[in-house]
This record gives C-alpha cells, sequence and structure tokens, in this order.
C-alpha cells in the first residue's frame, strides 16, 4: 500500500518591524524577460528590485 505525501506548507510570511515602509512580494517573470529587466537594471546601476519599484513608482503616478 502507497503512502501518502504530505504536502509542504509555505513557509510563513517573515514578521515585520512595525514601522517597516516595505513589504517583501513574490513575483515570477518569464526567464527572457527577467534578463532584460537585469540588464536594464545593471546599465542604470541599480537592483532589480529597485528598477522594478521604480517602473510601478511611475506607472502608478501616471494614472
Amino acid at each position: 500500500m502507497a503512502k501518502k505525501e504530505k504536502k509542504a506548507k509555505a513557509p510563513a510570511e517573515p514578521a515585520l518591524p512595525e514601522n517597516s515602509a516595505k513589504v517583501p512580494v513574490a513575483l515570477r517573470f518569464n526567464a527572457d524577460l527577467l534578463a532584460k529587466i537585469d540588464d536594464m537594471a545593471k546599465k542604470r546601476g541599480m537592483s532589480r528590485n529597485a528598477i522594478i519599484s521604480y517602473w510601478c513608482s511611475r506607472a502608478l503616478e501616471m494614472e
């Protein structure tokens, strides 16, 4: 008789300080798109996170 496999539980979100202004998120990108994002970030001397945050902020300002 085969044993049932247990599903792995998703890790709990890390506790954030009460005064933290930023919240961690997980995003999924196509590998080709992510490579282009990384190239652009490198050209601008920014991290991947910084350039994505910048682009999102700019897009929301234009709405």
